[in-house]
């Protein structure tokens, strides 16, 4: 019988398959909200001067504020708990830390908040994505997190017959 390595290599995310995870997501979190969006819209027929629409934070109402936070509570929680989104799920995607460690919930929080809104700028976080040989944006430099391909390969191990004599 032989002996077989079968040591995990890991390969890491790039950036198309990220894109397409974060629009996944991005529609579902857009669904959902729906269901905060529709009543707050028929409100704002009825009293256009509702206080949830009138900027108290720069630019930003009460419900901006509320739909961000709900948004960013649903990436916050999934990476952390489960370590993916659903839309990274769906594509066999998981984010770790550097050393292999559980990711904590404070860096989780920094990551897809602070984190991803610094990326955002001009898009450039996102965009080192895909020149980094470990396919890193600033938000997963920031965390010392990497977004890997998370499937398991079943392994077959292969024996010889010996010829009987």
């Amino acid at each position: 019988m032989q002996s077989q390595d079968c040591s995990s290599t890991t390969i890491y995310a790039g950036f198309s398959v990220r894109l397409m995870a974060f629009i996944i997501d991005s529609l579902l979190v857009g669904i959902v909200l729906l269901f905060v969006r529709i009543p707050v819209f028929f409100v704002s027929l009825m009293d256009p001067s509702n206080f949830l629409k009138v900027p108290v934070l720069f630019e930003f109402s009460v419900y901006d504020i509320i739909l961000y936070l709900l948004s960013a509570t649903y990436y916050v929680l999934m990476t952390y708990y489960c370590g993916f989104t659903i839309g990274k799920k769906l594509l066999n995607l998981k984010v770790v830390s550097e050393d292999g460690e559980k990711l904590t919930f404070i860096n989780v929080l920094y990551r897809e908040t602070i984190g991803k809104y610094l990326s955002a700028i001009a898009f450039i976080g996102y965009f080192m994505i895909a020149i980094d040989d470990e396919k890193r944006g600033l938000h997963d430099r920031l965390c010392d997190t990497r977004v890997i391909y998370n499937f398991k390969l079943p392994i077959k191990v292969v024996t010889e017959e010996q010829p009987s004599n």
